[in-house]
């Protein structure tokens, strides 16, 4: 049976400002599983949802921006998380 998540990513500058058409790369991680990837980028306010199923329900998940990696979050359904760059 599949698991959904959704999660939000809210990228903002040093001064809180949102970062709009910036291209945010989630790699979830699992227990059982190898990893998976989805990629997306940010609307005029700054956010993205990552939205779908999973085999295996994600434990947690890393954020980059581009290639840079920004750090490691749990996951759960309908967290939003806020970078800030």
């Amino acid at each position: 049976m599949a698991t959904v998540v959704r999660l939000g990513v809210q990228a903002v500058d040093g001064e809180c400002i949102p970062v709009p058409s910036l291209e945010i790369g989630c790699r979830y991680k699992y227990v059982r599983r190898p990893s998976t990837w989805s990629l997306e980028c940010t609307n005029g306010d700054g956010l993205v949802w990552f939205h779908g199923e999973h085999q295996e329900p994600p434990v947690e998940v890393d954020l980059f921006v581009g290639d840079q990696f920004c750090d490691t979050f749990p996951v759960e359904d309908g967290t939003i998380v806020v970078l800030e760059l």
